[in-house]
């Protein structure tokens, strides 16, 4: 509004004068008049009257120049309030954007510290978390290592490491089954048969896992081991007594008839082995049992 002012009184003040000039030669010309000048000009020269029209012409062009920069002085003060007011308006206008503007930029920035906060908030849970997580890590490999521990040591004294060498094994085989230790020595005869198929004890370690399962009545893991060696060695000098502990347990199991028929293939195949006096003993037994002992 100052610029306005400013730009504005510069315009008026040759306007200004302008107006007064005029105003002054009127009251001049009238002064001229009312002092008795129009006698004078009854009595003036010819010379003195062009001189006096000249000066007339003159001043009128004068007073036409200023009438003439009054006009551009007026033109131009109302270009300026045009100028004047248009910027006004765009100072107005660019008052209220940047108002809007900073109110957003204000709500931006409130926004932004509200997500900072809910994010710094999150990443202190998510370290508790991950301390949380840490010590019950901690706390389970803790206890893994006890139990791992712990089973290491139970393997040591319920199933101890396995000897390599295949007398040392053949021989704690023995050991531990005639120990009491039963478990222990069929695991001990497994592995033996496992890495020495072709050993000729092959055949009495499942003998002897055969009868293992015999002292402890169960019966049917033991004809599964005895039935192993007539099927897995049907050339080996154990087949007789295979068939003779296998017939045995079926007469346990009361398969009489199965029985009957194993110890008469006994007799038949190997008439010269011991095993064949205890099968014709055993076949009379069978006949004399009363009826119900058997289910087949």
């Amino acid at each position: 509004m100052s610029t306005s002012s400013g730009a504005e009184s510069l315009i008026r003040e040759p306007w200004e004068g302008s107006r007064t000039l005029r105003r002054l030669t009127g009251w001049l010309l009238l002064a001229g008049l009312g002092l008795g000048l129009a006698p004078a000009l009854a009595c003036v020269t010819s010379g003195e009257g062009e001189k006096m029209n000249t000066e007339i012409a003159d001043l009128r062009k004068r007073l036409d120049d200023i009438d003439k920069r009054d006009a551009d002085y007026k033109e131009q003060v109302a270009r300026l309030r045009k100028v004047l007011d248009q910027a006004t308006a765009l100072l107005t206008r660019n008052s209220a954007d940047v108002g809007a503007k900073a109110a957003k930029a204000e709500t931006d920035i409130a926004e932004l510290q509200g997500r900072i906060e809910e994010l710094a908030h999150a990443a202190e849970q998510r370290d508790q978390r991950d301390r949380q997580n840490m010590d019950d890590r901690t706390r389970l490999e803790t206890r893994i290592a006890g139990l791992e521990q712990t089973q290491n040591k139970i393997v040591d004294k319920v199933a101890p490491t396995l000897p390599d060498d295949k007398e040392q094994l053949w021989t704690q085989a023995g050991q531990r089954l005639a120990g009491g230790q039963r478990d222990d020595g069929r695991r001990f005869y497994r592995v033996f048969i496992q890495r020495f198929p072709d050993d000729p004890r092959a055949p009495q370690a499942y003998l002897a896992i055969g009868h293992s399962f015999t002292v402890e009545n169960k019966y049917p893991n033991a004809a599964a081991e005895f039935q192993k060696v007539l099927e897995t060695y049907p050339r080996s000098p154990e087949v007789p007594e295979a068939m003779w502990q296998l017939s045995s347990a079926f007469v346990q199991l009361r398969f009489c008839t199965d029985a009957r028929s194993l110890l008469s293939d006994l007799m038949k195949r190997y008439p010269k082995s011991p095993r064949a006096t205890d099968a014709k003993n055993e076949i009379k037994a069978l006949a004399k049992l009363p009826k119900g002992s058997c289910t087949s």
